[in-house]
């Protein structure tokens, strides 16, 4: 999505923002002129004000002052009665006036001729979703997250219990998801293939989202190839890498999957060192070893991965090649 179509989506979500505004404003004056006619009555002489101003100037037959410090009083004392109704029917007094979602532009998304930062925002919004589209964590939960497919037997090969480390997993994961905060530590999963990191740090992103915060989640082959391609002018879009660096939750899923090179280890480098040092949490997860993590990054990276980062280690079995054995059984 170009720049342009993300401000004409924007604007477009502002603009529904006012209808429904105006929409919702008519039909409170609808329920108040049903309840209290009395105050569309006043409401209605209260919009004659200007005409009666003109025809004070126009007539010239009395004082000028005068008469604009009668229609004053009159209106003074028509507001202070419109008050009292609302208030004894029990309405707020500015029941019958526009709630702008955003009152600084009123819904316009500007402000004096320039974008007001709720279009802004809203652009960011679009940016972000856009970037997510390929990674939809709505899609995973801490509910789906099936601990019977971890073996509740000890591993002779790292000597643990795969079932009971997964639980703590989860419930770290979990926890962690619960009591997010701009600031909080970012997390490096790391283990074999297919053992639920993706999952669990799509589940996380879920909740995190769900609080309102700003979450951008993808594959780091797919984020860093749109750096690249925004790097070199091969694409019209640009931003990235500043939604990348701003969100309050970055998700860098499958680091090591992409093609390595100089510029992407550079990029690599940035976005762990800009939002570590600006103590912006993000979560990496990697189905690279130590020696494979030495051997393809520079040591600056690897070791702010392990050293910056809580280290979440993820072990059991393929979960994806036993959940594609136990398909058939189910069908019988």
């Amino acid at each position: 999505m170009q720049n342009n179509d993300i401000f004409q989506q924007a604007k477009r979500r502002i603009d529904r923002r006012r209808l429904e505004q105006m929409a919702a404003q008519s039909r409170r004056m609808d329920e108040i002129a049903e309840k209290i006619p009395e105050v569309m009555e006043i409401r209605r002489k209260l919009a004659m004000t200007s005409a009666e101003i003109s025809k004070v100037i126009l007539q010239r037959k009395t004082n000028l002052a005068e008469g604009l410090a009668r229609i004053e009083e009159v209106n003074l004392r028509l507001q202070q009665r419109e008050r009292e109704l609302m208030q004894q029917a029990g309405y707020p007094v500015d029941y019958l006036e526009m709630q702008y979602t955003c009152p600084k532009c009123r819904d316009t998304g500007f402000v004096d001729g320039v974008r007001c930062e709720c279009l802004k925002a809203e652009m960011r919004r679009l940016s972000v979703e856009q970037l997510n589209a390929s990674s939809p964590f709505q899609e995973c939960s801490f509910e789906d997250f099936d601990l019977s497919f971890y073996p509740d037997v000890i591993d002779p090969q790292s000597g643990q219990n795969p079932r009971v480390v997964m639980t703590k997993v989860l419930n770290f994961c979990r926890n962690y998801a619960e009591k997010f905060n701009p600031h909080s530590q970012g997390l490096f999963m790391f283990g074999q293939t297919g053992l639920g990191k993706t999952h669990l740090s799509r589940a996380i992103a879920g909740v995190v989202a769900a609080k309102g915060y700003n979450v951008v989640c993808g594959s780091a082959q797919d984020l860093l190839r749109r750096i690249e391609n925004e790097h070199f002018r091969r694409t019209e879009d640009d931003g990235t890498l500043d939604r990348i660096l701003e969100a309050d939750l970055l998700v860098l899923d499958d680091l090591g999957a992409e093609f390595s090179s100089s510029f992407t280890q550079s990029v690599v480098y940035n976005i762990l060192n800009s939002r570590i040092s600006a103590e912006r949490p993000l979560i990496v997860t990697s189905n690279l070893t130590v020696q494979e993590f030495n051997d393809k990054y520079a040591h600056r990276i690897v070791s702010r991965l392990f050293s910056q980062l809580i280290q979440v280690r993820f072990i059991g079995n393929d979960v994806r090649q036993l959940k594609s054995l136990r398909k058939p059984e189910s069908k019988k």
